[in-house]
């Protein structure tokens, strides 16, 4: 393709936005809005996964130590339990920090005075697994441990909350899926509108000898070039939006974990942006198709 064809497609792209200046703009706009919806559903799928293993990192196992273990038998027990299968991490817990750690939730100072030498609280290790899903399991295989006494994991809870954040990872990415098609279903039929407004450009075109390329190129230069401005008006409208609530969440709602990573904000507003040039580059393309066949 010569230098003099490429300024022509160049110029038509330009005379085609001036001469369907409304369309061009509705083009805009349905890529705006589409791209808008389609970045809050997936900043949705993110935080639905971030809660749901936030909610996950929280399953630990207790593992209580029987009292007539000495210092080097209890050392043992945590050595064993650490050479077991899905072991994330063990943290011991000493009876005297159990005691203090007590007083302290308690907000009072003298109950460790008051008990005297007495410490109801065992030795403890606090156990957490690689995959949640195991800490069934595993909790299980550490009750057969020589020197455990009891084993807490909230077993009445551990199998809900485990469907629930399964439920809420397969919401998230089905509100992803279906915002996707929806958005090319509607960019594409915006496009496929603008496409016919000039079927009998493109008919004259193909009849005077132009190649399909040549009849092509331009289309799809201004899909790209349409895609583009929605996508950038698009990830201001979903970056403005998505901090300001993510701030106040944080601002109001200090327990609720939100993803806040600027990297990972920047790469899902940068694909909204390539996103909408590829869909409106690939809608030009699909619908120029039935117009070449003269």
């Amino acid at each position: 393709m010569g230098l003099n064809s490429v300024g022509y497609i160049f110029r038509e792209v330009g005379n085609s936005i001036r001469r369907n200046v409304w369309l061009s703009l509705a083009s805009v706009l349905t890529v705006t809005i589409s791209m808008v919806i389609l970045g809050a559903s997936v900043f949705f799928l993110l935080n639905a996964s971030n809660l749901a293993s936030d909610f996950e990192s929280e399953l630990e196992i207790a593992v209580f130590a029987q009292d007539r273990l000495g210092t080097q038998e209890i050392e043992a027990l945590g050595e064993k339990i650490k050479g077991l299968s899905g072991i994330d991490t063990v943290e011991f817990v000493p009876k005297e920090q159990a005691l203090k750690d007590f007083a302290k939730s308690m907000n009072s100072t003298s109950i460790v005075e008051d008990i005297g030498d007495i410490n109801p609280f065992p030795d403890k290790y606090t156990v957490h697994v690689v995959d949640p899903q195991q800490v069934e399991n595993v909790a299980d295989r550490i009750t057969k441990l020589t020197g455990v006494d009891n084993v807490v994991y909230g077993k009445n809870v551990v199998e809900p909350l485990l469907k629930f954040t399964e439920w809420l990872r397969w919401a998230g990415t089905i509100i992803v899926a279906l915002f996707a098609i929806a958005s090319l279903v509607l960019i594409s039929l915006n496009i496929k509108m603008n496409v016919f407004s000039r079927r009998k450009e493109i008919e004259i075109m193909k009849l005077v000898g132009a190649s399909n390329a040549f009849i092509r190129w331009p289309f799809i230069l201004e899909g790209l070039l349409l895609g583009l401005v929605g996508g950038l008006l698009a990830i201001f409208v979903v970056g403005f939006g998505y901090g300001w609530l993510a701030k106040y969440i944080q601002d109001t709602l200090t327990f609720m974990p939100v993803v806040y990573e600027s990297g990972l904000i920047g790469k899902v507003l940068g694909s909204l942006v390539l996103v909408g040039m590829g869909i409106g580059a690939l809608g030009s393309a699909i619908s120029l198709r039935r117009f070449l066949k003269v």
